[in-house]
């Protein structure tokens, strides 16, 4: 007797495992079936969207479609309850992780749609950030619904959140209070996202440091600063200080460089100067260059070179390219007409 249910016993996790092996292998077949045809179709037909199914549903469908098969097997196996939920759990994590990589997928697809040459222009940019910010809220939507699937799934904690539910009142006033910089914070997120002081991309000053916005989450906004550090804001910072934003309705700027020089000094040939090394320079986006005398005292002439380029960085490279020059044709032209003291010579009688 105790040989056959030995036997009996064997026989069992013997069809459980043949049972599992050939779950998994039916789902990795079949997952490699679809990514087969969606790479044919891509390379028949390449598009983004593909491009970006194929990188980020690539690990999730890994373990998704064999779970989906053992699932469906499960009345082959007759297991219990209890590892009957484990799937079921695995299930809603695994389906949490498709959502989240089709998000990542279409972020991507929108962002490329939005990019020429590198650079997104104003209004474009303005569609990035609610959208990132959308996808961030999403995200937060996506684990907690997941969270509370997962434990509406098992009974034990269905009964304990009748319970809770009880002293709802009372959680709720406790929760409100502890929560009330987090609530701040969605409400701040939601006025950037949508009325946009910043975007994504835009080339700010903030604490006397210059850099590019190149994040914006639920709670904290990441300024890119111009020596590759990261500043991290809260979202209420906005909210509580004035900061400059460069590219606020566009991302062109005008530049300017002062020149002091002496009152002999020919400020035509300098003009003439200025633009030949504008239409020399890559960076100059031909809209604006000119050279003039803005202020004058008893010692020098005060000379303002002024030329435009399609964003914050190549302005501040501009800036720095034109001083240099203009002050070389100066030194080497026109050294006598740098700038002079003079003295008045004063007689005793």
């Amino acid at each position: 007797m105790d040989n056959m249910l030995t036997s009996l016993h064997l026989a069992s996790w013997i069809t459980y495992s043949i049972v599992l092996l050939c779950s998994i292998l039916l789902g990795l077949l079949l997952r490699w079936i679809l990514f087969s045809l969606i790479k044919f179709s891509n390379q028949r037909k390449p598009s983004v969207l593909k491009t970006q199914l194929l990188k980020h549903l690539k690990a999730p469908a890994k373990f998704l479609l064999p779970i989906l098969f053992i699932y469906s097997s499960l009345s082959l196996l007759a297991l219990d309850s209890f590892w009957q939920k484990i799937i079921e759990s695995l299930i809603i994590i695994n389906f949490s992780w498709v959502l989240i990589a089709l998000l990542n997928a279409l972020e991507e697809v929108v962002k490329e749609k939005f990019t020429v040459n590198g650079n997104h222009k104003t209004k474009d940019r303005k569609v990035l950030t609610q959208l990132r910010f959308l996808k961030s809220l999403t995200i937060v939507i996506i684990f907690t619904l997941a969270i509370a699937a997962m434990l509406w799934n098992i009974p034990g904690v269905k009964k304990l959140g009748t319970t809770i539910l009880t002293s709802a009142g009372v959680i709720g006033i406790i929760a409100g209070v502890a929560a009330q910089k987090s609530i701040a914070n969605l409400i701040t997120g939601f006025q950037i996202a949508f009325a946009q002081p910043i975007k994504i991309d835009d080339e700010v000053v903030i604490e006397d440091e210059f850099g590019t916005v190149e994040d914006i989450t639920l709670t904290y906004v990441v300024i890119k600063t111009w020596d590759q550090r990261r500043l991290v804001l809260p979202l209420n910072y906005f909210n509580d200080h004035s900061f400059v934003n460069w590219t606020f309705n566009a991302t062109e700027l005008i530049g300017a460089v002062f020149i002091y020089v002496d009152y002999t000094f020919p400020v035509s040939v300098l003009r003439t100067k200025l633009m030949d090394l504008l239409k020399a320079h890559p960076l100059w986006n031909k809209k604006t260059g000119e050279l003039l005398v803005t202020n004058s005292t008893e010692k020098s002439i005060e000379l303002r070179a002024s030329f435009s380029a399609k964003n914050a960085s190549d302005t501040w490279t501009l800036r720095c390219d034109i001083r240099e020059q203009l002050i070389h044709f100066i030194q080497e032209k026109y050294p006598a007409s740098l700038p002079k003291l003079r003295q008045m010579e004063v007689f005793k009688i």
